[in-house]
């Protein structure tokens, strides 16, 4: 009988479930889409009872599909920072929820990084005070809906909201408690001086332990919901950020890796969190910290940009079984380096840290001469020159190893031609470009003894695939380009807020 792993991910466009083997090899995977809604700039909210029904299905699924499979644990890596409130019993409170792009929050983080000991704070935290934090979406639910936020018992993410559904048993981990402003980042456990701080309680908090423990067995109703034997062992999970990075060895120094999904994200490892207010900072789920930047579109805007002028592309995609992303990127490849003067600012959902919340995308440069091929490969460098503004302050140039690329759009090779020649280092991507799966699918392995630890999984699992180098011609042009879009961002700085 074959012996798996039951990986399940939590993300923002779907949900799946997965069977992992011990080689963190993908047998089968099943996925169901899930809506985001956006009802105005700012707002992103998701219905937690979706990321759970749609685990149940996709689940049951997999095992009706492989009812031979002995699965010896389940863990599950999800989107982050999104807080559910829930009662004593696990029923969520609220209908939607706001997930980690939303700023509804950002008054409650700029009143936080106001206080006169803000930054003792924000080094307690290991972060600067920033809407996307769990704990300020906990505080907005004090502020905005005191009736829920005083029935909770506690607040879950969305990965912990599921493994409560699996197990009954509440706990959330390193990697998600580092994301939420509340966790002491030299000793991983709740401050009482960020609590304080956020004027939120202690008591509605989870328990913090490590990414690959286990926090429980699955249930009998959890069992007769989804297939999966009771008592099976449940990891505690991580945020899918750190799942992917995971899944890409990112576990020790020179190790940096972008991220491409909904959001874009590139991250180094490093000991200990960046003193950089500008850099973002996240335990991994094995030892150590990752420093990071990111897009909160990302791979969002070339989502948007296929949908609203791409219909075309779409239905011959259809037509031909290929994907509409691959025939985007073929028209954008007849467009020379530069996109003709053409800059996209992938700012669709707003920045996060290295501009602020209020920012609003745009094409800059057009003129009658731009069609829509001109602006498919602007998009595509916009995105690049917006990571490189991050790359440039998480690590010294001279460290990199050389950048590793996960999730869907790593498998562009136009996409991938142009961060090599945008980023000036060698680009490659890993075998398996389902980095959040395969990252839960080690944890999984670890909690059932697979491994002695995280790290230990990552190095024996991750492989390396296709190299990308930059042409030295192009980093030339690119450089030129990248000094534009710097400059032309900040003078939009300053004209977002209060834009209409």
């Amino acid at each position: 009988m074959a012996e798996f792993v039951c990986a399940i991910d939590i993300g923002t466009s779907t949900t799946r479930a997965a069977l992992v083997d011990r080689r963190a090899r993908i047998a089968d995977v099943v996925a169901t889409p899930i809506r985001l809604h956006s009802p105005a700039p700012g707002v992103a909210e998701q219905d937690p009872e979706d990321w759970w029904s749609t685990t149940v299905s996709n689940v049951r699924g997999l095992l009706e599909r492989h009812p031979e499979a002995c699965i010896a644990a389940v863990a599950v890596g999800g989107q982050m920072h999104g807080v559910v409130p829930v009662d004593g019993s696990g029923n969520s409170l609220v209908r939607r929820v706001a997930i980690w792009s939303d700023k509804q929050a950002a008054p409650i983080a700029a009143s936080v990084a106001s206080l006169p000991d803000a930054a003792e704070l924000a080094a307690a935290a290991g972060n600067r005070p920033v809407p996307a934090w769990a704990g300020f979406k906990i505080a907005w639910f004090r502020d905005h809906a005191p009736d829920v936020y005083a029935r909770a018992e506690t607040f879950l993410v969305a990965k912990d909201f599921v493994n409560q559904r699996l197990t009954g048993c509440a706990a959330t981990d390193p990697t998600e408690a580092s994301g939420s402003f509340l966790m002491d980042s030299a000793s991983d456990r709740w401050s009482p001086e960020l609590v304080r701080a956020l004027r939120v309680d202690r008591e509605k908090l989870p328990e913090i332990v490590p990414s690959a423990a286990v926090v429980g067995g699955i249930t009998r109703s959890a069992a007769a919901a989804t297939g999966l034997r009771e008592g099976t062992p449940v990891a505690c999970g991580a945020g899918d950020m750190l799942c992917q990075l995971l899944a890409a060895g990112v576990t020790r120094p020179g190790r940096v890796c972008e991220v491409s999904g909904t959001a874009g994200i590139i991250a180094a490892y490093a000991a200990t969190p960046s003193s950089d207010r500008r850099v973002m900072n996240l335990r991994t789920a094995g030892s150590g910290w990752v420093r990071f930047g990111i897009e909160d579109a990302g791979g969002a805007c070339l989502s948007w940009y296929a949908e609203r002028f791409c219909a075309d592309l779409t239905a011959r995609a259809h037509e031909s079984g290929r994907s509409r992303y691959e025939l985007v990127t073929e028209e954008a490849a007849t467009v020379p380096v530069g996109s003709r003067g053409l800059r996209f600012f992938p700012y669709l959902l707003g920045e996060r840290t290295l501009g602020v919340p209020e920012s609003r995308g745009a094409f800059i440069g057009l003129s009658m001469s731009h069609g829509r091929p001109e602006l498919g490969r602007a998009l595509i460098e916009g995105l690049c020159f917006e990571i490189r503004r991050a790359l440039d302050l998480i690590i010294p140039a001279s460290e990199i190893e050389h950048i590793r690329v996960t999730g869907g759009g790593a498998g562009s090779a136009l996409w991938n031609q142009i961060r090599a020649d945008v980023y000036g280092h060698q680009v490659v991507t890993l075998t398996s470009i389902e980095g959040g799966i395969v990252g839960a699918g080690l944890l999984g392995a670890t909690a059932a003894g697979w491994f002695g630890d995280a790290a230990e999984a990552s190095e024996a699992c991750a492989e390396m695939g296709n190299r990308w180098t930059p042409d030295p011609e192009r980093l030339r042009e690119y450089d030129a380009a990248y000094r534009t879009f710097c400059r032309t961002h900040d003078a939009l700085e300053l004209l977002w807020h209060g834009w209409c």
